[in-house]
């Protein structure tokens, strides 16, 4: 297992490590490293989660980049993993477009011009 220490671009900050170390079980966190969104954080703490620039998705990144029904975030046993709706430009895991994809700690996950780095609360923390 390796240790997580950034968000790809970014280290990860004392409030980042905070919130992932308090996660509960069977949720997740998104973290926004790119794109108008940078920074921001996303709980996954529901069976499905939806992302899109559609104003109804649960996520909403606003760019023409994203289609309006890009991708949803599914708990299946306990984990989560990233589906594609059918997007335009793609849904991509680590560099990889993906259809569907089950997730672990640290990855990359690129809708759009947005890259968005998972965490659940199994997360090894370097110090």
């Amino acid at each position: 297992t390796v240790p997580v220490t950034s968000t790809g671009d970014r280290p990860l900050t004392k409030e980042d490590l905070e919130t992932i170390m308090r996660l509960a079980d069977g949720t997740a966190l998104l973290i926004s490293t790119r794109g108008a969104v940078s920074g921001s954080r996303y709980l996954l703490d529901e069976d499905e989660i939806t992302v899109g620039r559609d104003p109804s998705a649960d996520i909403l990144l606003d760019d023409s980049t994203v289609s309006r029904a890009h991708a949803v975030f599914r708990r299946l046993n306990g984990r989560y993993c990233v589906i594609d709706a059918g997007s335009l430009n793609g849904t991509y895991v680590n560099r990889q477009r993906v259809d569907q994809q089950e997730l672990k700690n640290g990855d990359e996950i690129i809708l759009g011009k947005f890259r968005l780095v998972y965490f659940d609360n199994k997360a090894v923390i370097a110090s």
